[in-house]
């Protein structure tokens, strides 16, 4: 899907990526901010220095501008895209749901001689499943 358009209302024309267009365009802003933090003028405290730092600057106001650009494009994409409401919930889906939960069986009341015995026999079966794979 990357590389469609998409044509709102007033025909401006947007990628479906807009969001990945934007994210993009801030970490460019970030590394060419770098560049000019690191560039002579800030080490030299002076404009005077400016020509050394062409190449970083160029870049802070080219991706300054398409994050601008590709930002309030996102929110004009945002604002005229159809709201998505949720459908009401029935009485009947809710009677459905309760329904299955009511057809549950009941649990079974043991003695605690007898849940003694089912453990009993759990754990004889698993020593036995044990010693089977022992052989193997």
């Amino acid at each position: 899907m990357a590389g469609a358009a998409v044509k709102t209302k007033n025909q401006i024309v947007v990628s479906d990526d807009i969001e990945y267009a934007v994210i993009g365009n801030f970490l460019g802003v970030l590394i060419a901010a770098g560049g000019v933090l690191a560039g002579a003028m800030v080490s030299q405290r002076s404009f005077q220095y400016w020509q050394d730092d062409i190449v970083p600057l160029g870049l802070l106001l080219w991706m300054g501008y398409r994050l601008l650009r590709n930002g309030f494009m996102t929110m004009i994409v945002y604002q005229e895209a159809p709201r998505h409401h949720p459908a009401p919930v029935s009485k009947e889906t809710i009677q459905r749901e309760h329904a299955v939960v009511a057809q549950l069986p009941a649990a079974a009341n043991f003695t605690p001689e007898q849940a003694l015995d089912e453990v009993v026999k759990r754990i004889e079966a698993q020593k036995a499943e044990v010693a089977k794979k022992n052989k193997d």
